[in-house]
């Protein structure tokens, strides 16, 4: 029997961080079916792979894209970095559960910078339902999140969960586990999950662990707070018995950059003392958000309408301006650290002629203060305004990036699709993490092995969900395999230019199926809902 396709002549990179060789590689249906030289066959397809490598599709250990699937099911910008799966409900967000009535709460708290939310369900099961039927190009792993868990259980409140409360949110949470998720994930810097105490985090991983549940974590905070809070993410993975991801590892602020060796070697010793800690990262210095983020967590106490009546009130304002407010000059959050306003860009905005201006900027168009134009902003565009912000330091970025303990994750929000004009000036990792890690740090700057880089981002991140048959070039593993030029494969995308497609990416194969063929977007959407076995 012939095989579907044949990939000839090209250096194979497994996924497990061994040495590459020359092997083609032959797939049948869904699946690898031979790897070896020079095989021998006939295929109803062949592809010239000479100079070029072939490796696992790529997993981005750490996307938001669930927010925009529905909208943007093509998933072209992760799609043509390699990516043929995402692993997805981080920080705290996803769309499910759903309890009745909250559905302009959840949008308002998960939705505003272009998402597009349909909310048409209530369980964690029939959202995932709904997602396979938009059929994405890329597998997803999907987690619930924790915010979600906090809404649909005890609404959009700044208290501590009462009994009644953690019985409803380890139901639903054991509902979700039911219908395929991989765990839940907390954004401790994001109301409500803000408001959650250590205690609450560790008694929900505890009903998860039986069934091996993951718990990924955006730290409470990562700037001052940064050992403390990585501590806190061990402790809730020990004393809960479950594996824990500390999500993109970082120290925010430059008074807090020094922190980042004592950060690693807490994550190496509470592995070597037997917990299952990882973490993941990205490769650039700046992160991007949700510019209402920006306000202290209080302030967010009833979701966004009550933040709204907040920043309206002149007093409300003067209290966020005394905490926040660092010499006049700087904004300072437990998440950022004390980042300048020359430092803090808007991304996405319904008012097109900001996006791409600093705050700064904003501030001497409007002739007010930055403090001011920032909560006038929120006011005026009611907090559907998304940010970058330059808060780490490149040194930090290749150390984080080259720890062995540490993987691949975008935390990209948007998606897009097509060519021609689109919205925004969004984070350039939108578009260019996979192949940044692949040119600028394996290849340019030698950080590491094309082998290392690949691993961090096939390999690793499918033992850490344990995907089975993924994440490895073997035979009877799923066929989902990247073909790119070592020597070209680059980023495109820039901060200031960032809506441009990475080169040196020949083909993407997701499931068997070609999605960038040639270098072209071929516009098929072979991807499926992966369902984690608990």
């Amino acid at each position: 029997m012939a095989w579907s396709l044949l990939i000839r002549g090209g250096t194979v990179i497994d996924g497990s961080g061994g040495p590459g060789g020359a092997a083609d590689v032959a797939v049948e249906g869904d699946r690898i079916a031979a790897i070896g030289p020079r095989l021998t066959g006939e295929a109803a397809r062949v592809v010239d792979a000479a100079g070029q490598a072939v490796t696992p599709g790529f997993i981005d250990a750490h996307s938001h894209s669930d927010l925009f699937y529905f909208a943007c099911p093509s998933a072209e910008s992760k799609v043509r970095q390699g990516v043929t799966t995402e692993v997805v409900g981080m920080c705290s967000f996803s769309q499910a559960p759903l309890a009745p009535g909250q559905e302009d709460v959840v949008r308002g708290w998960a939705g505003g910078i272009g998402a597009s939310l349909d909310l048409r369900w209530q369980t964690f099961g029939q959202y995932l339902d709904a997602l396979a039927a938009v059929r994405p190009a890329v597998n997803v792993a999907h987690f619930v999140g924790h915010g979600a868990l906090r809404i649909a259980a005890m609404g959009f409140e700044a208290r501590p969960a009462g009994g009644d409360d953690m019985k409803a949110m380890g139901r639903l949470l054991g509902e979700a586990l039911d219908a395929g998720a991989f765990g839940f994930s907390s954004g401790l810097v994001y109301a409500p999950s803000a408001y959650s105490d250590t205690g609450e985090l560790i008694e929900l991983a505890r009903t998860m662990k039986a069934r091996g549940g993951l718990y990924f974590s955006h730290i409470r905070g990562e700037s001052s707070m940064l050992l403390d809070s990585i501590a806190e993410a061990i402790r809730i993975g020990d004393e809960g018995g479950v594996g824990v991801q500390v999500s993109h590892v970082k120290a925010s602020g430059r008074e807090n950059w020094p922190k980042i060796d004592a950060a690693l070697r807490m994550i190496e010793d509470a592995r070597a003392r037997g917990v299952d800690v990882l973490g993941d990262v990205y490769p650039y210095n700046a992160g991007s958000t949700k510019l209402d983020n920006l306000m202290p967590a209080w302030a967010h106490d009833g979701g966004v309408t009550k933040l709204l009546e907040r920043l309206a009130d002149r007093g409300m304002r003067r209290r966020i301006i005394e905490e926040c407010l660092i010499d006049g000059e700087r904004w300072g959050t437990v998440s950022q650290g004390g980042i300048g306003f020359d430092q803090i860009f808007i991304a996405s905005c319904r008012r097109r002629e900001l996006e791409g201006l600093s705050l700064a900027e904003i501030a001497r168009q409007s002739g007010t203060s930055p403090a001011d134009s920032l909560m006038n902003l929120l006011l005026e565009q009611t907090c559907t305004v998304g940010m970058v912000s330059f808060s780490q330091s490149l040194d930090n970025v290749a150390k984080v990036l080259a720890h062995p303990l540490l993987m691949i994750g975008s935390d990209s929000i948007p998606l897009f699709a097509g060519d021609g004009d689109k919205p925004g000036k969004p984070h350039p990792r939108t578009y260019g993490t996979f192949p940044r890690v692949l040119g600028e740090y394996a290849r340019d700057r030698g950080l590491f092995s094309l082998e290392t880089a690949v691993h961090k981002m096939t390999g690793m991140p499918a033992a850490r969900l344990r995907l089975p048959k993924r994440g490895l070039l073997r035979e009877g593993f799923a066929a989902d395999i990247a073909v790119f030029n070592p020597a070209t494969v680059r980023d495109e995308s820039t901060y200031a230019d960032p809506h441009r497609y990475p080169t040196g990416i020949s083909y993407v194969i997701v499931n068997g199926a070609a999605v960038v063929d040639g270098g072209r977007f071929a516009s098929s959407r072979p991807g499926r809902i992966l369902r984690a076995a608990h």
